[in-house]
């Protein structure tokens, strides 16, 4: 399997979920299937412990579908631990300054770039022996870290976040960014595209991948125009209860219908 970053930097765009509630290793099958390139286990809104991250980055990997792991916050073990376990990447929130940005990198990736504590033979490594210098710097060159842009001080302080060595994305968040905005929850609102809009012109004049999630098919379809490349469409939760609740209202619908 090619890894997510290496995809990423040749120019390709890739596609994702957001999972947040689903638990089965096997959902990473399931959505290989559908066509996903990644998805993201969601440790930030989600509730995952480590045997369940563990648990499906495996299946991941023998499924072909890249993980990337939402973690809560900027520090050091939940951050180290879903690498060790062999996610592709981390997706970071609420990343509002270079300073914090620096702060991810100095966690995730192994020294020279940062300072990550090594613990060679585990399950990003297969558990195979390995030298530790060649080990190290194939880590670094293969872990994807994106840091999202969810507030006016991240907007205002974009050029500078992309500019952190070790930065792959910026990726918008546009329901807090539009919170944050004082506009909650309109994604298409002026200002919200206008914050959107610079994410994609600062990615792009710093060589680093832009990226968004949305569960509005269409207005992602138009980011991706756009330019939008790190991209994640609806989520576990969504895709199960639209559908359910559609399918149910035509059924009962229908029931009505032959009852009168």
């Amino acid at each position: 399997m090619e890894h997510l970053r290496s995809r990423l930097l040749a120019g390709e765009t890739v596609l994702g979920i957001m999972i947040s509630e689903v638990r089965n290793p096997n959902v990473a099958y399931m959505l290989a299937r559908c066509g996903f390139d990644f998805l993201i286990l969601d440790n930030e809104h989600g509730s995952y412990c480590p045997e369940t991250i563990g648990g499906i980055v495996a299946a991941a990997r023998g499924a072909g579908i890249s993980v990337v792991v939402r973690v809560p916050e900027i520090r050091r073990e939940v951050i180290l631990k879903p690498l060790d376990l062999g996610a592709a990447g981390l997706l970071v929130p609420q990343v509002h300054t270079a300073e914090q940005a620096r702060q991810v990198i100095q966690h995730a990736k192994y020294p020279p770039m940062g300072n990550r504590g090594v613990g060679l033979r585990r399950a990003h490594s297969l558990y195979e022996r390995v030298r530790a210098d060649e080990y190290l710097r194939q880590a670094n060159e293969h872990t994807f870290i994106a840091v999202q842009a969810e507030s006016p001080q991240a907007v205002e302080n974009l050029e500078e976040i992309a500019s952190v060595p070790g930065v792959d994305s910026i990726f918008v968040g546009p329901i807090d960014l539009s919170v944050s905005l004082g506009i909650p929850g309109q994604v298409t609102h002026p200002r919200e595209v206008e914050a959107i809009q610079k994410v994609i012109q600062v990615c792009d004049a710093k060589g680093i991948v832009p990226g968004i999630h949305m569960f509005d098919l269409q207005i992602l379809s138009g980011w991706v125009e756009k330019g939008m490349r790190f991209v994640t469409y609806s989520s576990d939760i969504n895709l199960l209860a639209d559908a359910a609740s559609e399918g149910v209202a035509r059924l009962k619908e229908l029931a009505a219908a032959k009852g009168n």
